[in-house]
């Protein structure tokens, strides 16, 4: 079985050991409470090297430990509260006093978005704010945050404090605070755990069946919009139940994770959540490039392939590069067609004759094949390749003075103007005719 080492809280541990007997019937799990940030580090450091993978009671303590030795390079997760634990608080709330006012009541600002106006039918209620932390000062924030919280009691604009600090229980009895803790529930907490379990899995699988995806932006980033990319794919991980180990490569995010969890998540190679999630919630396009392979190396290259694709789109978007060498995408797009760049001498061949490179060809092909039928407007091309009907133009012109297709009737679209010219491709007769067998992804 797997070792996981649980670092959390006193308080914290209390509202964990509710899963205890979940947690024990898949993995051998070592309990570490820690008593302040500095215990929690020390408790980190000699023991880190006895699990396989680490839970964190939550996104404090991990970020405590994160800054202190780095990135994490085992399977690692930490507890969150999601939204349906803040509607089961409010709704105890609610319970216990039915004339009390939300107006008047404090929630820390959620990692997960939460529809509270569908709750309450309005903007002002509850109110809601953030505790600034300097991570800069990460042995010693706790003061700042004890201030923030006393200061906004003291403000008498609220009567009720909810708050994830569970650390804080006996700083708030002491000063008389009225407070509420927000835990996660048990069916968040143990999603949690089984996301870690998967990673786990995967780390354990790892070279036999790899998928990497690199994660950038087509344009520059400031520091500020880096960081708001690397928060949005923490809480993308935990939407998807932590299926992911995250890395921060250089230039670009990296995820970790198996080939069939890929296949799951994108339906089959055909869409990318990932993408359109951290799209969602930032203000700058996002590339992702998956690669997958038997081994992390070639995963690696294959991503790195993929995300080349990607970032020429010059928008969102997301590409995978398969164990076999094959390109998909545009994912979630009418564009996504499946195509090679891996040499292939029959493409080769046709490439020099036409004067069209390789790539191209295998696109056209792919296109076709989306199309059912051998028939292409410049303007269909362009679609299809994200590049200009000039340049597309070009494409078939070409293949036309070479004998790869032929202007087949021109399509008059409007009583003014040039009409469009619709080009039949004849690449497989070439083919016959140069005695080769038909072209991978071209159907006979």
């Amino acid at each position: 079985m797997y070792t996981i080492g649980v670092f959390a809280t006193a308080r914290s541990l209390r509202n964990i050991l509710r899963i205890d007997s979940e947690l024990r019937s898949q993995c051998n799990v070592t309990y570490l409470p820690y008593t302040s940030l500095e215990h929690l580090c020390y408790l980190f450091e000699q023991n880190a090297d006895r699990f396989d993978g680490y839970l964190f009671g939550g996104l404090y303590p991990y970020r405590t430990v994160q800054h202190k030795f780095g990135p994490l390079h085992k399977p690692h997760a930490y507890f969150t509260v999601s939204d349906r634990d803040y509607y089961q608080v409010i709704a105890r709330m609610l319970v216990q006093n039915p004339t009390l006012d939300f107006r008047r009541v404090y929630f820390d600002r959620p990692e997960i978005p939460v529809d509270f106006r569908s709750v309450f039918g309005r903007e002002d209620a509850p109110l809601l704010g953030s505790a600034s932390i300097d991570w800069q000062q990460v042995d010693d924030w706790y003061p700042s945050l004890k201030e923030y919280y006393l200061n906004l009691w003291n403000s008498g604009k609220v009567d009720l404090l909810v708050t994830r600090f569970g650390s804080l229980e006996d700083y708030f009895t002491q000063n008389h605070i009225r407070h509420e803790f927000l835990f996660a529930s048990p069916e968040s907490m143990i999603e949690t755990f089984n996301g870690l379990v998967t990673q786990i899995n995967t780390s354990a699988v790892h070279d036999s069946a790899a998928c990497l995806a690199l994660i950038a932006s087509p344009q520059p980033l400031t520091e500020a919009q880096w960081a708001a990319l690397g928060a949005r794919l923490e809480a993308c991980n935990k939407q998807f139940g932590m299926p992911f180990l995250i890395y921060e490569r250089g230039q670009h995010y990296e995820l970790t994770t198996n080939i069939s969890v890929l296949k799951e998540l994108s339906r089959q190679y055909t869409t990318c959540p990932v993408t359109a999630f951290l799209e969602a919630g930032v203000d700058f396009p996002v590339c992702t490039g998956w690669g997958c392979a038997n081994n992390v190396i070639d995963a690696h290259r294959n991503a790195q392939r993929a995300e080349k694709e990607a970032l020429l789109t010059k928008g969102s978007a997301a590409f995978i590069v398969t164990e076999d060498n094959g390109i998909i995408g545009p994912l979630s797009s009418v564009r996504r067609i499946q195509y090679t760049d891996a040499p292939d001498p029959q493409i080769t061949r046709l490439s020099e004759q036409m004067g069209v490179s390789a790539l191209y060809l295998s696109k056209i092909f792919s296109v076709l094949n989306q199309k059912g039928g051998d028939t292409l407007s410049a303007e269909e091309l362009a679609f299809y390749l994200s590049i200009t009907t000039r340049s597309a133009s070009r494409i078939l012109s070409k293949l036309v003075e070479r004998g790869g297709a032929t202007v087949q009737y021109n399509r008059q679209l409007n009583l003014r103007g040039r009409p469009a010219k619709i080009y039949k491709i004849t690449l497989r007769r070439q083919a016959a005719e140069a005695a080769l067998p038909t072209p991978p992804g071209v159907r006979p």
